[in-house]
C-alpha cells in the first residue's frame, strides 16, 4: 500500500513529471530585493512571482499554489510572522517550504520564525549562492539544471 502524499509533494512531483519549472513566490515590500531575487531565480530556471503588498499576497498565493514561498519578516500592514502563521493554518500550505528573509539575525527572531512554521531563515544581505542552495535543498534545481 502506498502512503498518500501531502498536497505540496503531489504538486512538486507533478510539476517535475511535466518538466515545468518550480514556482516560487517572494513577498517583500522592498522592490530592489524583489528584483534581485526575481533576476537570480529566473536565470536559474525557476518561475518567480514578486508580491510587494503582504495583504494582496494571500489571494495570489492561493491562486499560484507555489512550490516555495520567500517571505520578508518586517513589512507594513502584515509582518512575515503573521503571514507565515496564516499560511500554515491553511491545508494547502501546511507542507510548503516557507523561507523567511530578514535583516534581523537574532536568536529570538529565529525561534519566533520557527514557532510560526517557517521552514528556514535567510539573513539579508545574502549571496545568490546562499539563496540557490536553500531552494535546491527544499524544491530541487531549476529547470535549466535538469
Amino acid at each position: 500500500a502506498s502512503v498518500p502524499l501531502d498536497p505540496h509533494q503531489q504538486r512538486l512531483e507533478s510539476s517535475l513529471a511535466a518538466g515545468s519549472p518550480s514556482q516560487v513566490v517572494c513577498i517583500d515590500d522592498d522592490g530592489a530585493i524583489g528584483k534581485m531575487i526575481e533576476y537570480t531565480l529566473q536565470a536559474h530556471g525557476y518561475r518567480v512571482t514578486i508580491i510587494q503588498d503582504p495583504l494582496e499576497s494571500i489571494s495570489q498565493i492561493f491562486q499560484l499554489q507555489p512550490d516555495l514561498i520567500l517571505c520578508d519578516l518586517v513589512m507594513p500592514k502584515l509582518d512575515g510572522y503573521d503571514l507565515c502563521g496564516m499560511l500554515r493554518q491553511s491545508t494547502p500550505f501546511r507542507q510548503t517550504p516557507i523561507l523567511m528573509l530578514t535583516g534581523k539575525d537574532g536568536f529570538i527572531d529565529r525561534v519566533r520564525a520557527k514557532m510560526v512554521g517557517a521552514t528556514d531563515y535567510l539573513t539579508k544581505p545574502f549571496q545568490e549562492q546562499e539563496l540557490l542552495m536553500l531552494l535546491e535543498k527544499y524544491i530541487g534545481l531549476g529547470e535549466l539544471n535538469i
